[in-house]
């Protein structure tokens, strides 16, 4: 099993110290890439090529003053930086509207602060797979929001062309060498698309290609 390498962020030594002893003492193959207190130290510990799997920040951190290295402008930011790096904010956010501005902007999992310990482990597992994870308190309030069917039924613009490419016939592999992503990067593509999509194999991924205009 390949080793997880994991950036996290919080402006709370208390709470940055419980999700790195969090992260150390798990089961599987976990390990702390980088850590930062402030938005601005994140962006900056990011800018070093994006060396990591997965981010675990909260969604509020102080710090010097910087645009963009707070709440959503942060998640924005760093999506545009990292495009590849799933990220996963820990937060005591429970505003239904924020939280579903967090998940149209590409957030793939979201945990409550006042979670069990184990919550946070349980995200970093699925996300780390491709998969997306909302604690409980997460999910409802997102259903106040008028749940994730909006977001889960519109795939991007990148996640539609890894479709068309591998329904036209090419392999991950060849698809990421014709787009100069990576491996990773073009599987996790092609199966957010199909979860996001509601398809449960490539039989069903080749007959909705078909009907909505993404073969070749």
């Amino acid at each position: 099993m390949d080793t997880t390498r994991i950036f996290i962020a919080d402006d709370h030594p208390f709470t940055l110290a419980g999700v790195r002893a969090e992260i150390e003492q798990a089961d599987e193959p976990l390990v702390i890439a980088g850590e930062a207190s402030h938005g601005a130290a994140l962006l900056d510990l990011l800018g070093q090529s994006c060396p990591g799997d997965l981010l675990v920040t909260d969604f509020s951190m102080r710090g010097p003053p910087c645009r963009d290295c707070d709440g959503l402008p942060l998640v924005l930011t760093v999506r545009r930086q990292c495009p590849a790096l799933p990220i996963i904010v820990l937060t005591e956010l429970d505003n239904p509207a924020m939280l579903r501005a967090l998940v149209d902007a590409g957030v793939r999992g979201l945990v409550d602060k006042g979670s069990a310990r184990s919550e946070l482990l349980k995200a970093i597992r699925k996300v780390a797979t491709g998969r997306i994870h909302f604690c409980p308190a997460m999910r409802a309030a997102l259903d106040q929001a008028g749940g994730l069917d909006g977001s889960q039924k519109a795939i991007s613009p990148h996640e539609a062309e890894v479709v068309r490419l591998f329904v036209g016939g090419l392999t991950v592999s060849e698809i990421a060498v014709r787009l100069s992503r990576s491996v990773k990067t073009i599987s996790r593509q092609k199966s957010d698309a199909m979860h996001k999509l509601g398809l449960g194999n490539h039989t069903q991924l080749y007959a909705y290609a078909r009907d909505h205009g993404l073969t070749s």
